[in-house]
Formats: structure tokens, C-alpha cells, sequence
């Protein structure tokens, strides 16, 4: 059967494949997209804003704290305490720790619901905590 002239002829249909695989296997490989990889050493948390209304009185101090450590992803909870500083470690713990079981008492108040975000945020900031203080660098 002749080949018409919209179609490659079998030499140039495997040209064409021998040329054309390297870049579609290059674009399936880990690392080819834009999304952040576990072990960046680049920031990827993007700090979520709450509503201090939300947040009972006496943990109001802490809103700026559980929107830095508030991770909800564990990887990148664990690669941001990896990246933490000894100043940033004691200010979190030092802020945290008076105030732990009030923190855990709000958070068993909702029982089986849904939490707000500002719950979420405080319970990854308690886990941060705790993985810091389980001796993640």
C-alpha cells in the first residue's frame, strides 16, 4: 500500500519516535514539574491567615505561631521543623508548652465534627512541636 504524502514513511516514523521519546520521558521524570519536592531547600509552606476571632481569648498569642508551624502536610511540616533554628525552636516552645493543656482542651471540644482551621492549625503546631522535641534536628 503506497504511502500518501500526510503520512511519514516507516524511516521517517521511527526518526520521528527516536527523537520525540527522550523528551517525553524527560517530562515524566521526578523533579520535571513546578511543585516542591520533599527536601527543598526552599520554603514551601505557604502560612494559611486566621481568624484570631475563632481562637479562644487566652490562645490568641499564639495565632502568628500556628500560622508558621500549623502544617497540615507532614512532609512538609517535617522538612520546615528540619529547617528550624534554635531561636525558632525555644520561641515555640516556650510559647506553647504553658499553655499545651488548654490548647488540647480546645481541641477535644469538637469532638467528632469538623475543626475550623484555626483548630487544624493549632493541632499541626503541637505536632511541630512534639517533632521537634522527638529530635528532628
Amino acid at each position: 500500500m503506497p504511502w500518501s504524502h500526510h503520512e511519514l514513511e516507516p524511516d521517517e516514523n521511527m526518526k520521528f519516535l527516536f527523537l520525540a521519546l527522550p523528551a517525553v520521558l524527560l517530562s515524566c521524570a521526578p523533579g520535571s514539574d513546578d511543585r516542591p519536592r520533599s527536601g527543598a531547600t526552599t520554603e514551601t509552606h505557604t502560612a494559611t491567615r486566621l481568624n484570631p476571632d475563632r481562637v479562644p481569648a487566652e490562645l490568641r498569642h499564639l495565632v502568628h505561631l500556628a500560622e508558621r508551624w500549623g502544617i497540615g502536610d507532614d512532609v512538609e511540616r517535617i522538612a520546615a521543623v528540619d529547617r528550624a533554628t534554635p531561636a525558632e525552636r525555644a520561641e515555640l516552645e516556650q510559647a506553647v508548652t504553658p499553655v499545651s493543656d488548654r490548647i488540647t482542651a480546645w481541641l477535644d471540644s469538637f469532638g467528632q465534627t469538623v475543626m475550623p482551621d484555626e483548630a487544624a492549625a493549632f493541632m499541626y503546631m503541637q505536632l511541630a512541636l512534639e517533632e521537634m522535641r522527638a529530635g528532628r534536628r
